[in-house]
């Protein structure tokens, strides 16, 4: 990624369309632009031609692409930015046009002949990443970006949005400022005693502080629940013994046809995963990762061992069960499934690493089924018919609501580093004597607070050593 080099691409949706955007960013964007097309209004005439002012002019124009294009041109719309007002920080052009791949990508190959040594197409997220390294956006920010791209609920387009718009930035930024201000101060005490207006904190106060911080970090990493990968959908697995109607009661809440079903027990081998979006039935609630499972065999349960090898399919129901085992080892929520509402002796078939994984109880078959009173409570769901499979949708978002709201705001990126942050400060509290006049040993105080900055500095990319002598000099007045 050269970053001196002018980059171009389409930036809208690829395909045919009514309209297209290419954008064109660097030194030679507007020359570039300039030389392809003639406007189709007095420029200074209308004010437009004066950009200095101007964070931005838009204006009609005619595009000419050599001979095939039409006498006078093709209209187009072109907007240009000058830097540093323009998202990436550099200067900007952007032609909106029709909506043609192919005359597109003309477009795209005749800005680049206008200088082929300056100007290449953009790699993949790379006008983003000129946004961050020209101060346009932090590194939180620029992942909020992507996730916007990514988004598949409006959930997880909220969450989003709020990465993308700096607030989760700016609450790590606040952090990472007060660890800026600790740190100066217990640097104060090591590097300019002899300097009388520089008074150090106290070892109480700082300790006092450096708790709150660990407190308020400890607040967002805790939330996040058990899975490491919190950009992952949370996993939701149908669990019950074979024949159990899991299959139907799948393709019912997704709506659609996925699952193979069949009145042969059995039938289910694989396991088979596919996005379900609960938004429908719950408004705010996100994705999760639904799974179908071949049905538990108490033959294969953890209290039995691994099967009978006289079975004539012990080998390929063995794979089918350790498949489904596995699947229910790392899910994030289990929907017990059995007709009968055998639910206890469908929990005792659980592998150990499921123990404590939130569940709920679903009779499939409530068509068939009387409600007899079963001893846990239980829904009742009809995949035929659809009784009771958005409240099943609905129950589901509400038992995956505390994974789906703690993955709004941390990615795994943040969560490693928050955590390795919080230990850093631990280790510091750990020096501190809370009553004593001084502290003790600050040089140890001050290297775990260095260490707590570089790992939260992670995160936005914008803390660094020198902040701390920065802030030494602004808050003490030293070296005047």
């Amino acid at each position: 990624m050269r970053i001196g080099d002018t980059i171009v691409a389409r930036s809208s949706p690829p395909g045919r369309s009514a309209r297209a955007l290419v954008r064109v960013s660097g030194a030679g964007a507007h020359a570039a632009v300039a030389e392809l097309t003639e406007s189709a209004v007095d420029r200074s005439a209308a004010g437009g031609g004066a950009m200095v002012d101007r964070a931005a002019t838009a204006h009609p124009a005619r595009l000419r692409l050599g001979r095939s294009t039409k006498a006078g041109g093709l209209p187009v719309l072109v907007t240009s930015f000058t830097a540093p007002r323009s998202a990436t920080g550099e200067d900007v052009a952007e032609i909106l046009l029709a909506g043609n791949p192919a005359l597109v990508e003309r477009l795209i190959e005749a800005i680049i002949a206008t200088d082929p040594q300056s100007i290449r197409r953009a790699e993949p997220g790379e006008f983003t990443a000129r946004a961050y390294l020209n101060g346009r956006l932090d590194l939180v920010q620029a992942e909020g970006v992507a996730r916007l791209i990514a988004a598949r609920s409006g959930a997880e387009l909220e969450a989003a949005s709020r990465l993308a718009s700096g607030e989760a930035g700016a609450r790590v930024a606040r952090w990472g400022d007060e660890l800026v201000t600790l740190a100066a101060l217990t640097e104060a005490g090591i590097d300019f005693t002899d300097q009388e207006d520089v008074v150090p904190i106290a070892p109480g106060e700082l300790a006092m502080r450096l708790a709150a911080l660990l407190g308020a970090i400890d607040g967002v990493v805790g939330g996040t629940g058990s899975r490491e990968h919190r950009e992952q959908m949370p996993r939701v697995v149908l669990v019950g013994p074979p024949n159990a109607g899991k299959s139907t009661l799948f393709n019912a809440l997704l709506g659609r046809e996925r699952a193979v079903v069949s009145d042969v027990p059995g039938s289910t081998r694989d396991v088979i995963a596919e996005s379900l979006d609960l938004s429908r039935d719950e408004p705010g609630a996100g994705t999760v990762e639904l799974c179908d499972l071949a049905g538990l065999d108490r033959a294969f349960s953890r209290a039995t061992g691994a099967g009978s090898a006289a079975r004539p399919d012990a080998s390929s129901s063995a794979v089918a069960q350790a498949a489904a085992r596995g699947a229910i080892a790392v899910a994030d929520a289990i929907v017990l499934c059995d007709p009968a509402g055998g639910f206890e002796t469908l929990a005792s078939m659980l592998p150990e690493a499921a123990g404590r994984t939130p569940r709920l109880h679903v009779r499939t078959k409530a068509d068939l089924v009387l409600d007899r009173g079963f001893g846990v409570e239980s829904l009742g769901v009809c995949a035929l018919d659809g009784w009771h499979v958005g409240a099943l949708r609905r129950a589901i978002a509400d038992l995956v609501s505390g994974s789906l709201s703690a993955a709004s705001d941390i990615l795994p990126r943040h969560r490693a580093a928050l955590v390795e942050t919080a230990a850093a400060i631990r280790d510091a509290l750990g020096v501190i004597d809370p009553d004593a006049r001084a502290l003790r040993a600050p040089e140890l105080v001050a290297s775990a607070l260095r260490r707590a900055l570089d790992t939260i500095g992670q995160i936005g990319g914008r803390t660094t050593p020198e902040d701390i002598l920065g802030r030494v000099f602004a808050a003490f007045c030293v070296g005047k």
